[in-house]
């Protein structure tokens, strides 16, 4: 059960008790927080094999980093003395890794209410991620930098699962900063890194962006809803990359579909490519019929797989998983003609402008077409007039300036009416989660804050 090295002790504490952990890793300090001394503090401190009082069912805190004399107690231990003590005597015979048993416990971020674990098996992960690694074309001797944390799912299966299986040399890097990945990328050869748009923005518009240095990379994992024709095009000539992957998937049903080597640039920024071996997919209508090829739905996937199901929340897991095994992803999607899948948004980010469906990552890559801007973001708002109105937070390339009456023009020519941001902000960075994906509930907050600098409006 991976945790997030950035929760703090208040979120930690109810996690182990929901999974009944009965041994917890854990370094002396993450995120500037010895997080053993903060349960402690919460929690209370414990005795003889009971580390900290209020978690019961918690026997053993192993600390990664600590020397031996600097552990104190029978229940709290240092690396070394924990591997000397061995652990073999407390495994039961019959406790064998079976292809149905459970191998992880996800947490999902729970940005729309507490998070929900997600049990997945021993042999879905395996195939999963052996499919993917395939079809993605990771190579034994390949040098993959590991951007997201190993708390999530794709750090901690594409990641270390995918590389090991595949013998693939896994670097992580511990929080993310561009001119940090930049001189690792040139100082390890790396030949694989993965990471949403945005990523791959930061990094071509740093200061220290050197392309010669960045010239050992191959192969690029972009995974998202809509990736700018240009961004791609930008990849491959300025760092080097000779092939782009995009790929769909959530930690509720692993991997559903991805772009093969021969697909077009304009394919890969555009879809998700096709369904995964043995994924099969619906696009349906609120009411959980087919709609017709062409038409946007809510993407609905049967495999091997779908989850086993949330952790001990039944009514959650039954409204997830539907009549026939049908997993609900809450993405909305099109699929065209070929089998290519288009993921539109995320249900819950789409607004509702003037009585039209208006879905951000659409907009943001038709915004992504005016050259000034390197990085945007849009939000639906609450309008007394139009039921909710787009805020686009905005980041321009260095050294141009957002011509706001021009852009406004452009927008006007080139979008519908209820696409159309009713406000511009102008940031200097986007707020990202751990998994590098920009925080939209961020962006409604500072949409709503009054006087906000670099505010400015296009109707």
């Amino acid at each position: 059960v991976p945790l997030a090295s950035r929760w703090k002790a208040a979120e930690v504490g109810p996690l182990l008790t929901r999974v009944g952990a009965r041994l917890l890793f854990v370094d002396e300090t993450s995120a500037g927080e010895a997080l053993l001394g903060a349960l402690q503090t919460r929690f209370g401190a414990g005795g003889s094999g009971r580390p900290i009082a209020g978690l019961p069912l918690l026997e053993r805190v192993v600390i990664l980093e600590a020397e031996t004399d600097d552990v104190p107690g029978d229940s709290i231990l240092g690396w070394q003395d924990f591997i000397a003590a061995g652990v073999g005597h407390e495994i039961p015979d019959d406790a064998g890794a079976r292809p149905e048993a459970v191998a992880e416990i996800l947490f999902t971020s729970g940005t729309t209410g507490a998070p929900k674990g997600v049990e997945l098996c021993q042999q879905q992960l395996l195939q999963a991620y052996w499919d993917w690694s395939g079809i993605g074309g990771l190579h034994a001797g390949d040098r993959f930098l590991v951007i997201p944390p190993y708390s999530h799912g794709f750090g901690l299966n594409g990641g270390i699962l995918a590389c090991w299986m595949r013998g693939v040399a896994n670097l992580p890097i511990a929080v993310f900063d561009a001119r940090t990945a930049l001189a690792r990328i040139a100082r390890e050869r790396v030949t694989v890194i993965s990471g949403p748009p945005t990523l791959f923005a930061m990094l071509m518009n740093h200061a220290s962006f050197d392309a010669s240095a960045s010239q050992s990379l191959r192969l690029a994992f972009v995974g998202a809803a809509a990736v700018p024709t240009e961004l791609i095009a930008a990849m491959r000539e300025r760092m080097g990359i000779g092939r782009v992957i995009n790929a769909y998937g959530l930690i509720e049903v692993c991997v559903v579909s991805m772009t093969r080597a021969e697909d077009p640039a304009d394919l890969i920024a555009t879809t998700t490519g096709k369904a995964m071996p043995g994924v099969e997919v619906r696009i349906v209508d609120r009411e959980g019929r087919d709609v017709r090829d062409g038409e946007s739905g809510e993407v609905w996937v049967r495999s091997q797989g779908v989850m086993r199901g949330y952790l001990r929340d039944p009514e959650q897991t039954a409204a997830t998983i539907v009549e026939g095994g049908w997993c609900r992803t809450g993405d909305v999607g099109v699929r065209d003609e070929a089998g290519h899948i288009r993921v539109v948004d995320r249900l819950k980010d789409a607004y509702n402008c003037g009585g039209f469906s208006a879905y951000p990552a659409e907009i943001e890559n038709q915004l992504l077409e005016w050259d000034a801007i390197a990085q945007v973001a849009v939000v639906g708002v609450p309008d007394e007039r139009l039921g909710e109105v787009g805020h686009a937070f905005v980041i321009t390339k260095p050294g141009c300036e957002l011509d706001l009456e021009a852009f406004s023009r452009w927008s006007r020519a080139n979008l519908a009416s209820y696409k159309v941001p009713r406000r511009v902000h102008r940031v200097d960075e986007l707020p990202l989660n751990a998994n590098g994906k920009v925080r939209k509930d961020e962006l409604r907050r500072w949409a709503l804050e009054s006087g906000r600098p670099g505010t400015h409006a296009l109707d």
